[in-house]
């Protein structure tokens, strides 16, 4: 059976999605972001200061130009991990064949793209950038050799995602968590030796390959009667996933440029040493909304699940019940950034960057601040298959994005792009795609801002009032102290989060399971001499 016919071809529903999958998928996303964060947390100021602002810049700037090129990938991935998934499930060994096959031929013809395109940025475009002469070989040897690791990952994709499809994302992120590993240990050890920028693109390039024989091997495991054919491209296989792989490329392009031409546009503008001021900043919001993607993408099937069963009631509870919990997660992060980003990149990073990249920081954060709203809904539209406000809202928010931050930048620099890139969010996914998205789920604005956004407030000013109520009467020196600023927003922000943040069902439903949780831990006899209680039984007092 190909996929064209499997996509014609209506199967009974598959197994619901379980608490207990939701729970592994969240937790392997939030592990394989830990350990980025982790490495990242020592390794970026090592290699800042092993290589300098200029030399530091540039590799952002590599890693950007480079990403372009990658965009196309973002749809065909999707779209990959959609069909191998219900391929599986329909245990067809043949079309898994021909997709996989087709695919993988495919993907080669980019990488050969790849590799042309990174030599024309290399030899055509770099000399038009601010990038310091002494440095313009190096620029453009690390170009090539980006290009290079970006052609292989294209030509490994189809393995990376098939356990995708698969659902392994414990094998993804483990191999993932490996090759963070292995790179920050071979980066430390050749910056250490005096080695430069190509070195490091060298050391990625083979963490890259070691990773990819990795996911061959879990897919040769996993699929153990998948067999490749050469020759012509099936057009019955690639039909379906192109259509499917269009607006997701175009959401790509559009995301790309919202968050990765900023690099661009200041090489093109300032000293190429002043990418390391913004990127700085920037990778604190990056972190940020990679925990809340990895917290709220998994509604994605949940809805599809959902409009499945013709449960559209239940999609439009989802959304409002997921954008509150989103909130909640994203605006304490918000407020973090807002009152500790600067003294965090003061001790992170030290004094020189502070000032200049905090305020990079702060800029960035109150864009953010206010886009969050949608991202529920983003998701959702995408697990019902609706992409089209997706797309042109992306769009629209990219092209406003590079407009404001090419004025901008004229005038104000490194925080006229921060202010682009946060206008840019503001007025599309702040305002124009909640308002359109709501339309589609049939919720009214005050019904959603009732239900999902005002129960976050009031939490999150008491977090960072008291944040900053510790602040003022324990200034920040060091890493304890910021911890204790910090804590003093948790507890300011509990007892909000409790009476204000949660409705008076979900409060009685954590009652019962905390309840539920004791008796069953004291019943085991976790607690020594202490009797399980009955909590049915009313005491003399009527409690």
């Amino acid at each position: 059976m190909s996929i064209s016919d499997s996509t014609a071809t209506q199967k009974k529903a598959s197994s619901p999605v379980s608490a207990s999958w939701i729970t592994r998928s969240v937790l392997s996303n939030w592990f394989g972001l830990a350990a980025n964060l982790v490495i990242s947390f020592f390794m970026a100021p090592f290699i800042v200061h092993k290589l300098g602002n200029s030399s530091y810049g540039l590799w952002a700037l590599m890693l950007q130009l480079t990403g372009y090129m990658g965009v196309v990938d973002v749809g065909l991935r999707s779209a990959l991990v959609r069909f191998v998934s219900r391929l599986r499930a329909q245990n067809d060994q043949d079309g898994l064949n021909e997709l996989m096959s087709s695919t993988l031929q495919l993907y080669s013809g980019f990488a050969l793209l790849c590799l042309l395109g990174g030599s024309f940025l290399a030899f055509f475009a770099l000399p038009h950038l601010h990038v310091p002469p002494a440095l313009l070989l190096q620029a453009r040897n690390t170009l090539l050799i980006a290009s290079v690791i970006l052609a292989s990952d294209f030509v490994f994709a189809t393995f990376q995602g098939s356990l995708a499809g698969l659902s392994r994302w414990d094998l993804r992120n483990l191999i993932s968590t490996g090759v963070l590993i292995l790179r920050a240990g071979l980066t430390f050890a050749m910056l250490s030796r005096g080695h430069g920028l190509v070195t490091l693109a060298l050391v990625q390039l083979f963490a890259s390959l070691i990773g990819h024989v990795f996911e061959v091997y879990f897919v040769r495991r996993l699929l153990p009667g998948l067999r490749f054919s050469w020759g012509h491209l099936q057009k019955k296989v690639l039909r379906p996933i192109f259509s499917h792989s269009a607006y997701s490329m175009l959401i790509g392009l559009g995301v790309g440029i919202n968050y990765e031409v900023d690099s661009i546009v200041i090489a093109a503008f300032l000293p190429v040493q002043e990418i390391t001021f913004y990127v700085i900043g920037f990778n604190l919001i990056k972190y940020l909304r990679d925990l809340i993607n990895a917290s709220s993408m998994i509604v994605a099937p949940l809805a599809s699940h959902l409009d499945a069963q013709g449960r559209s009631h239940g999609v439009s509870q989802l959304l409002k019940r997921g954008s509150k919990y989103t909130l909640l997660l994203s605006y304490l992060g918000c407020a973090g950034l807002l009152c500790l980003g600067p003294d965090f990149i003061r001790l992170w990073m030290g004094d020189d960057y502070a000032a200049r990249s905090g305020k990079v920081v702060i800029i960035l954060t109150l864009g953010l601040f206010f886009s969050l709203t949608e991202n529920i809904g983003g998701h959702l539209l995408f697990g019902l298959g609706k992409h089209r406000l997706n797309v042109w809202c992306t769009l629209g928010e990219a092209a406003l994005n590079l407009a404001a931050s090419i004025f901008l930048v004229r005038h104000y620099g490194i925080y006229g792009v921060a202010a682009g890139t946060g206008l840019a969010a503001l007025v599309v996914r702040g305002w124009f795609f909640p308002n359109a998205a709501l339309k589609v789920f049939q919720v009214r604005w005050k019904e959603y801002l009732a239900a999902s956004v005002l129960p976050t407030i009031v939490p999150t000013l008491a977090f960072a009032g008291g944040i900053m109520t510790t602040r003022h009467f324990i200034p920040v020196h060091g890493y304890g102290t910021l911890f204790l600023a910090a804590m003093g927003g948790v507890i300011t922000y509990l007892p909000f989060l409790y009476t204000v943040g949660l409705d008076a069902g979900e409060r009685a439903q954590l009652r019962s399971r905390l309840k539920e949780f004791l008796s069953t831990r004291l019943r085991l006899g976790v607690v020594p001499g202490v009797a399980s209680p009955d909590w049915n039984r009313k005491t003399d007092k009527g409690l």
